[in-house]
């Protein structure tokens, strides 16, 4: 029996040939899904990215990944939590890869093909990963979330570089209330208030930013 790190291995040799973007018909598909820009690009991270999202998740986790891709990342994450939901709408992505995986998909990854926006989201997950540099959707998400209970949210989808981890229990305060710094909102937008240098502080979680004012 393959060992998950072997499983993936395969997985990623098959990356250039199930890249969504070079494939016909996704136009259409975009417009099916209502996925803006990017959102329908099959794009994998390195293993920095991917060791510092295992690196926040406990045995005692439920995790929901949005945009699973080929399951590289969910079959880690499988190995670590109690239970994992791996959502991705694209099944030229997906099905290639539970080919691959075959018989040894764990007993704790429930795979989903189907979009993540309209995903019931299950009262007992605690954790979600959103891996979306270019995600169009990030207030529905956090909202969607939010309103489910899940407690932290793993992604770069707001400052698109680095994963960042958004306590989604935390309190936020109205975008007025700050005079100096770095803001990051739950929008999704981010940004800089005041003049100068900039220092490398962590931005404060906020409501109501000018980008929710201006209708993003």
């Amino acid at each position: 029996m393959p060992d998950v790190e072997e499983i993936i291995r395969r997985l990623a040799a098959c990356t250039e040939e199930n890249r969504a973007q070079f494939q016909g018909g996704l136009a259409d598909f975009a417009r099916l899904h209502d996925l803006a820009d990017w959102e329908g690009w099959f794009s994998p991270y390195g293993e920095e990215t991917y060791s510092t999202v295992l690196g926040h998740i406990a045995p005692d986790d439920v995790v929901l990944e949005i945009g699973a891709g080929d399951l590289r990342l969910a079959l880690r994450l499988a190995e670590r939590a109690r239970k994992v939901y791996a959502v991705e709408v694209n099944p030229l992505v997906v099905g290639p890869a539970l080919e691959i995986i075959g018989l040894h998909l764990p007993r704790n990854l429930y795979v989903v093909c189907a979009n993540a926006l309209d995903f019931p989201i299950s009262p007992d997950i605690t954790t979600a990963v959103l891996l979306m540099r270019h995600c169009q959707h990030f207030e529905r998400y956090f909202n969607q979330l939010q309103a489910a209970g899940c407690r932290q949210l793993l992604t770069n989808a707001r400052w698109k570089s680095g994963v960042e981890m958004i306590d989604l229990v935390a309190p936020r305060i109205p975008f007025q209330q700050v005079h100096e710094g770095w803001y990051a909102c739950r929008c999704g937008a981010v940004g800089y208030v005041g003049r100068g240098e900039r220092p490398a502080a962590p931005a404060v979680e906020v409501n109501d930013c000018p980008a929710c004012q201006n209708g993003k």
